[in-house]
């Protein structure tokens, strides 16, 4: 079998239909492995290996982060269990390995010839007011790019410290000749497009920044944007491994944002996909991921909350279906915002353009407004650009009642994010689950996870009582967490919850807008009953 696997995974599995095949396997031979705090690779005296290296430093919670490749003699599963055994490990597991096809588009007639998106989220109007200040990198991880299409070639990211064609690593950020992106599937500094792939990747860099007023084609989300070229698909494999490598590379080198439009549920539980995310997370990126294009509530996905993910809605000719959720278009309480994503038109890895669906398309457009939201607010912090996209978002639950809360903070608006002010977070619900005991509000915007203090949130038993340690977080507050989970620790009877603003204020430093009334300030109350 293990003979077997890797020869597939050499031929790279790229002929295989998602529809029909797709899931993440371990690979039979690649381990990755963390140390503990303190530890080192050199004091582990690790033996059987073939070969290895680092893929990152350590961390305030772990030692470094290294990839160890085995002979194929050697049973991998009992070396893992052996090694998660040591006291110098943290952890250590198989490098996941993703099968099938995990681009999250399809392919749509291309006689579509207008951008009926930005008529959605009106564009225009908010290119009335600015097109952008200052240069946002957007880090797009795709399947390639076509680097010399008439209407991208000014708008990717230029490593102005390296020297092109020198064969020097000059800026030593440990890659060479890397001046326009790199490849992380095939290990080179060509991003471009190549037999197959490249017509994802080409869309979705069109997507989100297009040339402005070029007389060609169509249009991005700001004149500022700049798309950092990282393919990280393609004839190999897709692992683990390159995802790291590839948000360390966006991280390390200038992007503010990273937009991956691509199938995580399998990499999602995975150890060396999280610490890709919390890589990025921990330098004060925001991280934009897909949805999903299952139809499905609560995929895998949703419980990552460094990542946020986007819904697809409805854009094209029909103006009757616009803000509609896409069929295909996965939802639930872990989806953080929606954007037009069905179908979108825009560049071609032919060179010319083409309409494509899927939520591969809506995430790169609620990427492409918050660059355009940082460009024109350079001093916002992530915190504060994500609460101005949410908060200004429209409310598409009314066309959507089977889907209500479960669309994120709503469709995504560029006029609204950049006129509107900045508005306090606020409880779209709450409720208590008697089965487990938990109470779960739902938060819309962002928190300031800083103002969350003991004592914020308080029982009540019917007599007015304050019941003491009597709520316990479950769930610690990242900028995807939408619900704020509590084990409730008392006997039946009727209780009251209490949310105090003061302790839940947003990143601009409003308080909570806890009554609902749009003005921030004002107590959340919910009454409820232990059975």
């Amino acid at each position: 079998m293990k003979s077997s696997l890797l020869g597939l995974l050499s031929f790279g599995l790229l002929l295989v239909s998602p529809s029909v095949f797709s899931e993440v396997v371990d690979h039979p031979t690649e381990i990755i492995v963390a140390f503990k705090k303190g530890a080192s690779f050199e004091k582990a005296s690790l033996t059987s290996y073939k070969s290895f290296n680092e893929l990152a430093v350590g961390t305030e919670e772990r030692g470094a982060l290294y990839k160890l490749e085995l002979p194929q003699t050697l049973i991998s599963s009992q070396y893992i269990d052996d090694l998660n055994k040591r006291e110098d490990i943290l952890w250590a597991e198989a490098n996941p390995v993703f099968i099938g096809d995990p681009r999250e588009s399809t392919p749509n007639d291309p006689e579509f010839s207008k951008q009926y998106h930005h008529k959605i989220i009106q564009s225009e109007k908010a290119w009335d007011i600015s097109t952008g200040v200052a240069e946002v990198i957007v880090a797009a991880t795709d399947d390639g790019f076509k680097l010399d299409h008439e209407d991208l070639s000014g708008i990717y990211y230029k490593n102005d410290g390296e020297i092109e064609g020198n064969g020097i690593d000059d800026d030593e950020n440990g890659y060479i000749d890397d001046v326009i992106g790199w490849n992380f599937n095939e290990g080179t500094n060509n991003p471009d497009v190549a037999g197959y792939h490249g017509g994802h990747g080409t869309h979705v860099a069109g997507i989100i920044g297009a040339d402005f007023n070029n007389g060609l084609g169509v249009v991005g989300h700001g004149t500022k944007i700049k798309v950092m070229p990282l393919k990280f698909y393609g004839t190999k494999s897709w692992t683990g491994e390159m995802i790291l490598k590839t948000y360390k590379y966006a991280a390390d080198n200038g992007a503010k944002i990273i937009t991956t439009s691509y199938n995580i549920d399998g990499m999602s539980a995975k150890k060396i996909y999280q610490e890709a995310v919390a890589y990025a997370y921990n330098k004060g990126l925001i991280v934009f991921n897909s949805a999903g294009n299952g139809n499905a509530e609560q995929s895998a996905r949703t419980k990552n909350t460094q990542i946020l993910l986007v819904a697809s809605t409805q854009s094209g000719k029909d103006l009757k279906k616009h803000d509609l959720r896409s069929r295909f278009s996965n939802y639930g309480y872990g989806v953080d915002v929606a954007a037009p994503g069905n179908p979108i038109y825009s560049t071609s890895k032919s060179g010319k353009y083409v309409d494509m669906s899927g939520t591969s398309m809506a995430a790169p457009n609620a990427a492409g407004v918050a660059a355009l939201i940082w460009s024109v607010h350079p001093d916002y912090t992530r915190e504060q650009v994500l609460a101005t996209l949410m908060r200004n978002s429209t409310d598409v639950d009314p066309l959507n009642k089977k889907y209500k809360h479960k669309l994120g903070n709503g469709r995504i608006d560029s006029f609204k994010a950049l006129s509107g002010k900045p508005k306090a977070p606020t409880v779209r619900r709450a409720w208590y689950a008697d089965g487990n005991k938990t109470l779960n509000i739902h938060i819309q915007g962002i928190l300031n996870p800083k103002s969350l203090t003991r004592g914020g949130i308080i029982l009540e038993n019917s007599k007015g009582d304050l019941l003491e340690g009597s709520l316990k977080s479950l769930n610690k507050y990242e900028i995807g967490t939408n619900i704020l989970r509590f084990k409730v620790q008392a006997g039946s009877g009727s209780y009251r919850v209490r949310m105090n603003p003061k302790a839940f204020r947003g990143p601009f430093g409003l308080e909570l807008d806890g009554d609902q009334d749009g003005e921030a300030g004002g107590e959340f109350v919910l009454d409820f009953e232990i059975r």
